[in-house]
């Protein structure tokens, strides 16, 4: 069983996957520290479950990029949880990953060859990943394209030109997808208000990895340890 979290600056999620099977999904907004309640949460979601940590097999934590504050807090707290139990095999995720992993299906029913993923750096330059779709050397379905960089909106065109990417090609989702729905670059863009990284994506993904026996130590999505995934300084709260 797989036992994924995930946050950001406004939002905790937490998600149980049993062979690629949803068993539970939750999702808690919050205003103040997330270390406040995330501990709490995580106990209190099990249990509704009837879940222990004894039950679960690997621990899966969106690494970011993202909110400092939430990435240390959320690797923290997951440390933890595996030097007491020490059965559980940790699974680090790119969050950028994670959130294209979220709407893959969306894009191979529409023959879309690209996902562009948009998380909020709380600047006016989201952070940007490229995924390739398609079945890969590696076992995954997704592939980066390029680094995580940080993009102004305005910069997006010169961005799909540098990464050689055609708009009709694309799927962007993420940040700023309204915004790019009144700049009428002809992206593919999903009506979905929910569009961040969440622990279903990392669940997802997770899966993935482990169903295909991919190695993760090798892998550019996923880390067999948690460790954080910084962009900029650690300036984001």
């Amino acid at each position: 069983m797989i036992f994924a979290i995930e946050s950001n600056s406004l939002k905790l999620t937490l998600c149980l996957l049993n062979d690629g099977k949803l068993i539970s999904n939750f999702s808690l907004s919050f205003t103040n520290d997330l270390s406040e309640i995330l501990i709490p949460s995580i106990n209190n979601f099990l249990k509704k479950n009837t879940i222990t940590l004894k039950d679960i097999s690997f621990l899966a934590i969106g690494c970011g990029p993202g909110s400092f504050t939430s990435i240390r807090t959320l690797i923290a707290a997951a440390k933890g949880i595996i030097i007491s139990n020490k059965h559980i095999k940790s699974i680090g995720i790119n969050s950028l990953a994670a959130l294209a992993m979220s709407f893959i299906e969306e894009a191979e029913i529409k023959n879309i060859k690209y996902i562009v993923s948009s998380i909020d750096s709380k600047r006016q330059e989201p952070f940007l990943q490229t995924f390739e779709i398609g079945d890969f050397q590696n076992k995954t379905k997704l592939n980066p394209t390029n680094e995580i960089k940080t993009v102004k909106v305005q910069d997006l065109k010169k961005y799909l030109l540098e990464n050689n990417l055609h708009t009709k090609d694309v799927l962007f989702v993420g940040h700023n997808q309204k915004l790019l729905a009144n700049e009428r670059m002809n992206l593919h863009l999903l009506e979905s208000k929910n569009q961040f990284s969440d622990a279903l994506g990392v669940a997802k993904l997770s899966y993935s990895l482990i169903s295909s026996k991919a190695n993760i130590t090798q892998s550019k999505i996923s880390y067999n340890k948690f460790k954080p995934l910084y962009v900029r300084f650690a300036d984001i709260n």
